[in-house]
Formats: C-alpha cells, sequence, structure tokens
C-alpha cells in the first residue's frame, strides 16, 4: 500500500483569491531537530529538553529526550522526509531504554546536554532549576514514572500508521506529528499537527488501563507539588492563640486533612460525594504519600467531623444525606478509581456526603 498521510497544506489569502504556498524539505534533519529544541511547545505540550542526540548504551542515538510537567519521559524521534515503519521500532527501543532511566540518569543527561549548549561562562543549572524554570513547580521526588514516544515528520506512510494503531492497542502511548515548511516572499512557515486516528472502528487511540496510568501520575504529582506549597500558606494563615481560634490549627493532622480537602474537592466532577468515597481515598493519599517518604496523619477518632471542618474552609460544597439512586456522574467519577477498595453503593441506600453549594 503506497497511502500517505502528509502534512496540512498552506494557502495565502491575497487580492485575487487564495493562493497555494508550495511546500519545501528540510534540508537536513538537524533542522527539524533545531526547530523541536528550541521550541517544543510545538508537539502540543509544555516539555523540558535535557538530551540531544543521546547515545544509549547499545549505541544508538536518540534525536531528543524530554520530561513533561508529571517529570515522565518523552522520547521523539524525528524524520525530515517520509516516516518508514522502522522508526516505531526505533522508537519502541528507545522507550524500553527510557523506562531504566531513574532521578540520577536524567540528572547527567541534562548536565552533558547543558554543558555542549552552555553559551556563557558559569556552571550550568542543574535539572531541578530548569524543570522549575519551565513548568514553575520543583522537581517531584518520583520521576519517570511513564514513558511516551512521539514520532514527528514531514510525511508517513500506511504501513507506520498501522504499526502506531497497533502499539497504541497495547497500551503504549505513541503520537504522530506531522510538520510542515513552507518558503514565500522571503519568508518561511512551519506547520505541526497531531495525527488522530478517525477510523470508527477504532474508537479509541488509548485504553481505559492506560488512561487511568495516567490520571494516576498526574494526581500524585500534583499532590507532591499541593502539598507542600499548601502548608507553606497555612503556616502564613494561621491564627495567633486567641483562645477561639478553631480546632483545626490545634495539631498537625489537621493541616493534612485541609491539604487533602484542597487538593481533591476540586477535581471532582460529580455533584455530590459520600463521606465513604472520601474517607477511602485519604487512606489512598496516605500510602501514596507514604511511598514518598512523607507521613500523613489519619485520626484514629473524630476523622469525620475534622474533613467536615476543612471542606467547610476548602468552600463550594455543603454536607448532605441522600439515597442513592445510580447517579451516573458518580458512576463514571474517575476519581473513585483510584480507590480500588471502594465499591458503588447499593440502590436506594442512604448515604452521607457532600453536595456542590
Amino acid at each position: 500500500m503506497t497511502t500517505r498521510v502528509n502534512a496540512v497544506p498552506l494557502w495565502r489569502v491575497s487580492p485575487d483569491g487564495l493562493e497555494p504556498v508550495h511546500a519545501q524539505r528540510f534540508s537536513v534533519e538537524t533542522d527539524l531537530e533545531d526547530m523541536v529544541e528550541s521550541a517544543p511547545d510545538v508537539l502540543g505540550e509544555k516539555l523540558l529538553v535535557i538530551g540531544r542526540q543521546v547515545t544509549t548504551p547499545l549505541g544508538r542515538v536518540l534525536d531528543l529526550l524530554a520530561l513533561d510537567e508529571n517529570a515522565s519521559t518523552k522520547v521523539i524521534e524525528l524524520k525530515r522526509d517520509r516516516a518508514k515503519d522502522d522508526a516505531v521500532g526505533q522508537l519502541v527501543a528507545y522507550g524500553a531504554w527510557a523506562a531504566t532511566l531513574g532521578r540520577a540518569e536524567l540528572e547527567r543527561i541534562f548536565s552533558d546536554y547543558s554543558m555542549q549548549r552552555r553559551a556563557v561562562a558559569g556552571p550550568p543549572p542543574g535539572l531541578n532549576e530548569a524543570f522549575f524554570e519551565v513548568f514553575g513547580v520543583a522537581l517531584p521526588p518520583r520521576v519517570n514514572q511513564t514513558q511516551t514516544l512521539t514520532l514527528v515528520a514531514r510525511t508517513i506512510d500506511a504501513a507506520t500508521l498501522g504499526a502506531v494503531r497497533f502499539m497504541r492497542d497495547k497500551d503504549l502511548p505513541m503520537s504522530v506529528h506531522l510538520v510542515g515548511s513552507y518558503s514565500a516572499r522571503g519568508e518561511t512557515w512551519v506547520t505541526c499537527t497531531e495525527w488522530i486516528d478517525l477510523d470508527p472502528a477504532r474508537d479509541r487511540p488509548i485504553s481505559l488501563r492506560a488512561q487511568f496510568q495516567e490520571l494516576h501520575v498526574a494526581t500524585v504529582a500534583a499532590v507532591e507539588q499541593g502539598t507542600s506549597q499548601l502548608l507553606v500558606q497555612l503556616r502564613k494563615q494561621q491564627p495567633r492563640r486567641t483562645g477561639h481560634e478553631r480546632p483545626f490549627f490545634r495539631k498537625g493532622t489537621h493541616g493534612d486533612i485541609l491539604c487533602f480537602a484542597l487538593l481533591y474537592m476540586p477535581r471532582f466532577t460529580t455533584a455530590y460525594v459520600p463521606y465513604s468515597l472520601l474517607d477511602a481515598l485519604y487512606d489512598w493519599w496516605v500510602d501514596e504519600q507514604a511511598a514518598l517518604g512523607v507521613e500523613r496523619v489519619k485520626p484514629a477518632h473524630n476523622f469525620p467531623h475534622q474533613l467536615a471542618i476543612a471542606i467547610e474552609l476548602a468552600g463550594g460544597w455543603r454536607k448532605e444525606r441522600k439515597y442513592w439512586d445510580e447517579d451516573p456522574s458518580l458512576v463514571n467519577e474517575r476519581l473513585r478509581f483510584l480507590v480500588r477498595q471502594w465499591i458503588l453503593p447499593s440502590r436506594g441506600q442512604l448515604l452521607r456526603g457532600y453536595a456542590r453549594n
């Protein structure tokens, strides 16, 4: 099969109507690398490039290696003309290697990359500093929990797209971006379009299990970043002892519960959240934080009352009891899938919980 998918065409508006602007090839592959390296946002998300022409232990050379906002690696393979199906095999091999990289290896790769591109005297920035500069948050304790693979090319054929579909069906996050270079009137334009599988027989480019894995990583990363920031704000806002302060500020556990409410209540998409789900979600959060070496405490007594105070301070929710009527919004609520031991209530069951104001 010789079918190809080409980059988006470009037209110029003139007094005589639309004039086609003719595409041109990238003269060398480094031109394409330069473009993506200098503006990785062209791939549709904020990225920090940490390596270029990275040599793997097997002697293969990876075009670009980057980190996303969750500090997971993105492997980028570039083809200045047509991508062939062997490029998918290259990407998978690079992804397998990237999955082995820990924090120390990522810092070393970035250090080598920074030294090569350092334009001024003095030590280059570290990975922590560079990550904060791009994303506005500190590099999380856990890095590289997932890997995504990106193929960038001017054109792509049907065989290669079939290979990409196959890898997606196997839960391997892989994307294709088609780039075009156009020149007219002494100026050059570049387009970059992500290929989306519109085959009606394939209603999902990535499995539900992989989507939940991505949700888990994003949620944990948000908790890591948000908790420390919230605790700083709590310390600033803690009232002086007047004898009338709310009990929320008397013990450290209260601060943990408020952090939990501020982090998770805005993430719910439902109109009603049962208390039992919040109770189980808090236990899950404590376990996740413990895995990161951070101790969060759940009081043995009076947790429902302390949680109620926290949610009141967070705002947007009120206490409410209701009979469960198979609310579809809760059935499809993604946060509940983070708590494996929690099951949906029985129909007609009276629930304690919180409803949106």
